[in-house]
């Protein structure tokens, strides 16, 4: 498992993220976020403002994946949670939703982006997502010539 801390700077917020949760049937639901919160060495937090299908489907399937990206080099990770518990309030509470009112208030969302809710997920495994090596075939080696 990589250390999440040798990974911080895709806690950022940078480059989108995306989780995947599934439902009590196995139906798939993917959220793209826009910041990832780091907690410490073994937790991350995901801002809850439109969580309803989500928060659904972590409460019958704790179990999800997120996969986050380097802004510097473009790597992209996996990490295999598990979700923890909802905060209202406390420090991590606190330091996201500065951010969030900080994002809001320079976009003129400041009602439509308030936090509910701190989501706070143990991280199982992150793992580096390979890059294909595979080179796609030139124009030249698809066509037929003339």
């Amino acid at each position: 498992m990589i250390a999440l801390r040798n990974i911080r700077p895709c806690f950022e917020g940078e480059i989108p993220s995306i989780l995947a949760t599934a439902a009590s049937d196995g139906t798939p639901n993917l959220r793209f976020l826009s910041h990832v919160f780091l907690v410490d060495d073994s937790h991350v937090a995901l801002s809850n403002q439109f969580f309803a299908k989500t928060l659904d489907n972590l409460r019958a399937n704790p179990v999800a994946c997120i996969v986050v990206h380097d802004p510097v080099n473009f790597d992209a990770y996996k990490l295999l949670v598990r979700h923890e518990r909802s905060e209202t309030d406390g420090a991590t509470f606190d330091v996201m939703r500065r951010s969030i009112d900080a994002i809001a208030a320079l976009t003129g969302m400041s009602e439509v982006f308030a936090l509910r809710s701190a989501e706070i997920f143990r991280v199982f495994d992150a793992e580096r997502i390979p890059m294909s090596t595979d080179e796609p075939a030139s124009d030249s080696a698809t066509r037929p010539s003339s």
